[in-house]
């Protein structure tokens, strides 16, 4: 029922009773403010979400304009490996690396 997986309808009548004698008179209003707090909620995450997609947007056009610039020696800079696996004495040194 509504979305909300284990509430069946004996537990929203019971909701709906606690409401009541929490809230009586007060009920309608207390509804009414908390769906527009609500909308508001729906918009301001669907703001947030769409300023996301739009600074992830640019960082991959910037991305993409950036390997397209660099010039193919660039690219094929060598890549830092892993050296050989820490003996035991090494345990707690800092990760060394080849660079070939």
């Amino acid at each position: 029922m509504l979305g909300l997986p284990g509430v069946g309808t004996a537990e929203m009548l019971i909701v709906g009773i606690i409401a009541l004698l929490l809230f009586g008179k007060n009920l309608p209003s207390v509804a009414r403010n908390m769906g527009k707090s609500m909308a508001e909620l729906k918009k301001g995450l669907s703001g947030f979400q769409e300023e996301f997609r739009s600074v992830t947007r640019e960082a991959e056009r910037s991305m993409a304009i950036d390997m397209h610039d660099t010039a193919p020696a660039e690219r094929s800079r060598p890549v830092a490996r892993p050296a050989a696996p820490a003996t035991a004495a090494d345990d707690f040194a800092a990760p060394k690396f080849d660079l070939e």
